[in-house]
């Protein structure tokens, strides 16, 4: 019974047969009997086996036939992956070194593959081979063979199986073949192992191998198999570049090297990239142009004598240069010039990538004829040249000198494009960047005479440009200049004089643009400044106060280049100091008053003043203060002005918000001595600009100040402490002045330790007599009990003690004594400062406090225990932290201290969970007693100890449970012995899967994923990372649904996991998809900043691909119509033409070398617009006439011309202007021709020739007008969406869009309509539309014309011509 297939949907997979033919046609897919047929190892099965086996079919047949598509789990043991693991390395290498050094050649077996079964070879150099080898393909087939065969004489011979062995049998095997297939096969194999042959085995069979390989080449020149000769030029380069020098001195080398360089230029892609590999291999690579490494002698190869490699390391260039040199100028003659552009393509990429290993001479030769050829109307040629000759720059190659490298910049010079051709200037510019950085290395003293004539080019034409790219691109490459040669030329006062005059000329050319109005390329100018300032300024700066002037004048709050200029200003201030900028930005007027206007600097001066001068702040600064505070005082008291009295106020605290920045590394840190009174005047008298100065004294009490300043100020100690102790005495009446009573002691203690000793002590004698005085717990008493523990942490051992003894230990131990509180409240603040000053003083760094802990230790110990009962709650946590200190301070401490003993208590007691700080003390604590048990091996009594606290209350069985907690999470690795284990193996199989093939992995799948399941919870939590990295390793190989069949259904964390990854992976690959739609779709754009990278010739030239002739094939080997084809249409459809712009009243001379400037590439020829449209001019209202009330007169005829360019000379009927105009590129033709017949393609094409091109879907839609070109359509297919296409029409929009008849005479500030300028009148009417034509709303229809003729019979009329006379508004009479 037929199957019943539904006829709507089909269904297009399966294979169909003719009528009647079903049963005799055999199918063409036949995937089990090529399988079957594939098995080429059945006619000699016992190849592999052992003398005497029986023949026929055996049982290591059978092994090899299970093993050749996949592993299983039968075959491959563990012995087998260890085993294989043994010889395993990262680093792969491809034979490039040329050292002459014999890789590894592996003993082991390293693979487990049918192919490596098969043929039972453990060289690694054919690993490619046995891992990738494909039953399908012929040469594998006889590779493989040949391989065994290769494999079984070494062993009955009782060979290693290394590289020489192989590669000796190989050439004789080579030269022994007969058929095609064998040779072939033969010379795969050896371009394989060849690459890990010793250099000592290449040199000394060098002759006869190099001539077999060349007699190959010959035979199979012009053979279709292009494999064979990219094996045999691999195998010639290899054996080349493991020559020595003296070699080189032959000329049977130089035939050698000629061979690969004829194909070079081959037509074929990939022989023609192999020919490129293997001659920049030899120029680059050979064993002696490398730096010398100590050489291993293969095993086979100790009777092989060695070549010294005489002066390796002083070798720069290549002796196979001139060869090469040769080659190449040979293909810029005049002939391949006119006739085959493609071989001279093809011999520029040859010398980009090998020019910087030539000599001298042969680059001399070299960019001569570059340079000579970059004058053909080629742009491709052109551009080839730009990147030849940036690639020679860009290897920072000594053969080039500095004199040649001058000459040649001097030279590229001539060879400027043209402005407007954005893609050649920017490489230009790009190429004369990296000359001119390449000639600072080499000699500086040339590329500073060089400099200013690039400059000059940079800032009077090319910056000025209106193509924003073009901009961007100048921008970055004066940037990396400035940054990377002129910085050099400033770096020490005697290299500034003795290249001043090139450093000005600079200056001057980048200043010239600062006086040209700002336009697009202000930020970038601005930008610049910053970096030359930075460059430039330490020893410029008198040069650079102009350019520093005028960017200060070009401030403004609200200009969009604010950030810019503060930006440069900062440069400035950091290089010049404040001294030159308020030298060329004057803070004041004539009259010595600030000046409100530069106001703005003084931010500014703050963040970017460092190595200032302190007498310049005493001088200049300091002045300016005073008055403004004078100003200040005067306004509030005086005259009540409060906004003149806030301006002041203001500016007076700015002023002294400068001091911190001219503290930051002064230059003379010995006038403190003058700034001194003024500055303690200021402490004492204006608390508004105390702020300022304690921020100047921490910047010079810093541990970043030299000694000198430490020096100067520590001598004024004894003048600015008291003041600061009076200061920190005072009683705050708000929050700043609590938040600034703060930052007093900061000072204090900083500036105390800056002190002198004698300082020292005088100050902490006085402090505790003026503590004593003092009532207890009062705020006075708190006060100088800070200032005292400010003090004693800097006094030696004995001074600490007294203080302790007197006014620390009776507090400790809650003494009846006068210096202890009897309020309670009061006792908790004094115990919680005594506490915190105890705790700083043992975990202190100072000599004096260290000495004190271990000197005075056991009396700590014991008023630390004995205080247990008599310390507030909120005294634990430092209390805890001292008990901390002892026991660290402790040498000799074993678990069953007392110390320790009576530690644990109170830790668990003060063990708060909610309690960040004591917990976290608590804890520390607990760790380091556990340890001690540890180490003890008596962990067993500790837990015991612990497990008391159970008998107590709720709070203390709390606190036991959480300290069991951080016993549990300090011994965790000790308790759990397999985690570490479980991690290792973790990493092991990450290993494993990725080093190891899909199959080998695939087969033990089932036990991997059972394994990670089968893991404790406390393993798999430890290890969760890991095994997170190691699933998504495994998803990116198999899919999760194949990990999923092996997890274990109860296994839900896994199964979780998965799903999750599995989301991510999609995820992030609908991300990527977007990312590369948005890619392709999207128009290349530059970011127009500074800060960008700069583009590097490759970028700026990437789209050289689209200009190659038609004629011309691509590396692929497909011609660039096809290429084209696979880009977008966008792409595709631009002009691959070239153009000379020539001028009317000169005759163009293609021999003149300033004629390159005017060969343009199509992008910039189509974006610079003509000079005939620049001046055409715009008509007003289409070159119609208005009347008085801004209607305009259309006649008949001119309306049948309608859209046509008018001259100004047109006549009123518009018949002659008409006709005037017919001839313009943009015109329909002949107006007489009327409105239904247009002007023909063929006339179009006929009046520019230039402006040819494939017609677009738009152009169909266009309007006929001057501006988008005649329409071309006739009868129903002519343009009806443009805008002045028909007076009639009702379509107002292009392309076809339509809009509501009378929109635009709307207007939201009322009803009606608003005569617009330049348009007709408002009138109403109806539009015709396909609604009108509906039968069903006839009646609605009906009532628009009723309502019309009802409104122009009444006041619409009246009203409307009142409107229109008086030119007001319309009343809206259609709706």
């Amino acid at each position: 019974m037929g199957k019943f297939r539904s006829k709507l949907k089909r269904h297009n997979k399966g294979k169909t047969w003719s009528k009647g033919e079903s049963a005799i046609s055999n199918p063409e897919q036949m995937k089990h009997r090529l399988k079957a047929k594939s098995r080429f190892f059945q006619p000699n099965l016992n190849l592999a086996a052992e003398s005497g086996s029986a023949k026929g079919l055996t049982m290591e047949a059978v092994h090899k036939h299970e093993q050749r598509l996949a592993y299983n789990t039968e075959t491959t043991t563990v012995n087998d992956v260890a085993g294989s693991l043994k010889s395993f390395t990262f680093e792969d290498d491809d034979g490039m070194s040329g050292s002459g050094t014999a890789t590894q050649t592996g003993t082991f077996k390293t693979f487990q593959t049918f192919a490596s079964n098969y043929s039972s070879c453990s060289n690694v150099s054919f690993k490619k081979l046995l891992t990738g080898f494909r039953a399908s393909s012929d040469l594998h087939k006889e590779m493989l063979a040949i391989l065994s065969a290769l494999t079984e004489i070494i062993r009955e011979r009782g060979g290693s199986e290394s590289s020489t062995e192989y590669f000796l049998l190989l050439i004789s095997q080579i030269e022994a073949a007969t058929e095609e297939r064998d040779i072939i096969a033969g010379i795969a194999l050896l371009s394989m192992g060849i690459k890990s042959v010793p250099a000592p085995v290449l040199r000394k069979r060098f002759d006869s191998t190099a001539a077999t390989l060349q007699q190959l080449l010959q035979r199979f020149i012009e053979s279709s198999n292009q494999s064979v000769i990219r094996y045999l030029i691999g195998c010639l380069s290899v054996l080349l570049r493991a020559q020595d020098y003296a070699t080189w001195t032959y000329s049977s080398t130089f035939q050698y090297f000629d061979a690969l360089l004829s194909f070079s230029i081959h037509s074929r892609p990939k022989i023609r990239k192999a020919a490129h590999h293997a001659v920049v291999s030899i120029i680059h690579g050979s064993c002696f142009m490398l730096p010398p490494t100590p050489v291993e002698n293969d095993a086979n190869a100790e009777g092989v004598q060695k070549v010294q490699q005489p002066q390796a390391s002083k070798i720069k260039h290549h002796p196979a240069s001139g060869r090469v040199t040769k080659f190449c100028l040979a293909q810029f003659k005049p002939e391949v010039l006119a006739n085959a552009q493609t071989t001279v393509l093809h011999t520029l990429t040859l010398l980009k990538d090998c020019l910087g290993g030539f000599r001298t001479e042969d680059i001399r030769s070299v960019c001569e004829h570059l340079l000579s050829i970059m004058t053909a109307a080629n742009v491709l040629v052109r551009t080839n040249c730009f990147q030849a000759l940036h690639a020679l720059f860009l290897t920072r190659s000594a053969n080039l000198n500095a004199t040649l490298c001058a000459k040649l910049l001097a030279a590229i010079h001539e060879y400027r494009p043209d402005r407007s051709d954005v893609r050649q200037t920017l490489a230009w510019i790009t190429v004369l960047k990296e000359g001119h950085m390449h000639l600072a290395t080499l000699q500086l003293d040339l590329c500073m005479q060089a400099l200013p004539r690039i400059f000059d080019v940079f800032t009077a034409d090319l910056w000025l440009s209106d193509r924003s790219e073009l901009v961007v691109g100048v921008s970055n490459c004066i940037k990396e200049l400035l940054q990377d040669c002129v910085s050099r030329a400033c770096t020490t006062q005697e290299l500034a004089d003795k290249y001043r005059m090139s450093v000005t000329k600079i200056i001057g050319a980048l200043h010239k643009v600062l006086n040209a109005p700002f336009g697009e390329i202000s930020k970038y100018v601005i930008l610049i400044f910053s970096i030359v300032f930075e460059a430039c300024g330490k020893h410029f700066g008198g040069e650079l106060m102009s350019s520093l002037t005028t960017i200060g004048k070009r401030y403004e709050s609200q200009t969009a280049l604010r950030l810019q200029i503060e930006h440069t200003i900062i440069s400035a201030i950091k290089s010049f100091g404040p001294e030159l900028v308020l030298q060329a930005l004057p803070l004041n007027d004539a009259n010595g008053n600030v000046c409100l206007e530069r106001s703005w600097l003084l931010p500014l001066m703050r963040e970017g003043a460092n190595g200032a001068s302190l007498q310049f702040f005493k001088e200049h600064v300091v002045p300016l203060a005073l008055n403004s505070q004078a100003n200040w005082r005067k306004f509030s008291v005086e005259e009540k002005n409060n906004v003149k009295a806030h301006i002041y106020e203001l500016l007076s605290c700015q002023l002294w918000g400068l001091f911190p920045g001219f503290c930051r590394h002064p230059r003379d840190p010995e006038y403190l001595r003058k700034l001194a009174p003024t500055l303690g005047d200021v402490l004492e008298n204006n608390p508004e600009f105390r702020a300022a100065v304690y921020d100047g004294l921490m910047e010079l009490l810093d541990d970043s100040q030299s000694t000198e300043c430490h020096a100067a100020i520590g001598q004024y100690a004894r003048n600015f402490l008291p003041r600061l102790f009076n200061i920190y005495t005072q009683k705050p009446t708000s929050t700043y002045e609590a938040d600034q009573r703060k930052r007093v002691l900061d000072v204090i203690r900083q500036y105390i330790a800056r002190a002198p000793a004698e300082v020292q002590a005088q100050l902490f004698e006085n402090a505790q007599g003026l503590l004593a005085a003092s009532a207890v717990a009062s705020f006075e008493y708190d006060a100088y009990f800070d200032i005292n523990a400010a003090i004693v942490r800097v006094q030696k051992c004995r001074g600490i003690e007294t203080y302790f003894e007197k006014y620390m230990a009776p507090v400790l131990r809650n003494d009846k004594s006068k210096l202890v509180s009897r309020d309670e409240q009061k006792l908790k603040k004094q115990q919680r400062k005594t506490y915190e000053l105890l705790r700083e003083l043992m975990t202190s760094d100072q000599a004096s406090c260290q000495k004190f802990t271990r000197k005075n230790s056991i009396m700590l110990q014991q008023i630390l225990l004995e205080a247990f009962s008599t310390t507030c709650s909120v005294c634990q946590a430092s209390r805890l932290h001292c008990l901390k200190s002892l026991l660290d301070c402790r040498t000799n401490l074993t678990f069953n201290d007392q110390l320790v003993m009576k530690a644990i208590p109170e830790a668990v007691l003060n063990y708060k969970e909610f309690s960040t700080r004591k917990e976290q003390i608590a804890e520390q604590l607990i760790k380091l007693i556990v340890n001690l048990y540890q180490e003890a091996g008596k962990i067993n009594e500790f837990v015991d100890i612990l497990t008391a606290g159970f008998t107590g209350d709720e709070s203390l069985i709390t606190n036991t449970i959480l300290a069991f907690r951080a016993v549990l999470q300090q011994q965790g690795q000790h308790l759990t012995k397999s985690r570490h284990q479980a991690e290792a193996a973790v990493a092991f199989l990450i290993t494993f899967i990725k080093v190891m093939p899909i199959p080998l992995v695939a087969n033990h799948l089932e036990t991997i994923m059972r394994s990670l399941s089968a893991m404790t919870k406390d393993t798999k939590r430890y290890c969760r990372i890991q095994i997170g990295y190691f699933l998504k390793k495994l998803c990116k190989r198999f899919t999760t649904e194949e990990l999923a069949r092996f997890v274990p259904g109860d296994d839900e964390v896994t199964h979780r996991r998965l799903k999750k990854i599995r989301k991510q992976m999609r995820r992030d690959t609908r991300k990527k998809q977007n990312e590369e739609a948005q890619a392709e779709s999207s128009d290349e754009e530059l970011v127009g900043d500074l800060e960008q990278k700069s583009y590097t010739i490759d970028d700026i030239l990437a789209d050289s691909d689209s200009d190659l002739p038609e004629d011309m094939e691509t590396e692929d080997g497909v011609a660039t119509t096809k290429l084209a084809m696979s880009k977008s249409t966008s792409k595709s459809k631009q002009s691959r033409s070239t153009y000379i712009r020539e001028d009317v009243d000169e005759i163009v001379d293609l021999a003149d070398l300033k004629s390159i400037g005017n060969v343009l590439t199509s992008g910039s020829a189509s974006a610079a617009p003509s000079k005939q449209s620049k001046l055409k001019p715009q008509l007003i209202n289409g070159g119609f006439k208005t009347a008085d009330d801004g209607r305009l007169i259309i006649s008949d005829k001119a309306l049948r011309g309608q859209g046509k360019n008018y001259d100004d000379n047109s006549d009123s009927d518009g018949v002659e202007s008409s006709a005037d105009s017919g001839n313009e590129p943009g015109g329909v033709g002949n107006p007489k021709r009327g409105m239904e017949e247009d002007s023909s393609d063929e006339e179009v094409l006929k009046q520019d020739p230039s402006t040819k091109r494939k017609r677009k879907a738009s152009d169909a839609l266009s309007m006929v007008s001057g501006k988008t070109g005649a329409s071309t359509r006739k009868g129903i297919h002519r343009s009806l969406g443009g805008k002045s296409s028909d007076a009639m029409s009702v379509k107002s929009g292009g392309g076809g869009f339509s809009k509501a008849a009378g929109t635009e005479y709307s207007t939201k500030k009322a009803k009606g309509d608003m005569k617009q300028r330049g348009k007709l009148d408002p009138y109403a009417y109806i539009p015709l539309t396909r609604n009108t034509l509906n039968k069903r709303k006839r009646a609605m229809n009906s009532r628009k014309f009723k309502s019309v003729v009802r409104g122009a019979g009444t006041d619409g009329t009246r009203k409307g011509g009142t409107a229109c006379r008086s030119g007001g508004r319309v009343g809206k009479s259609y709706k």
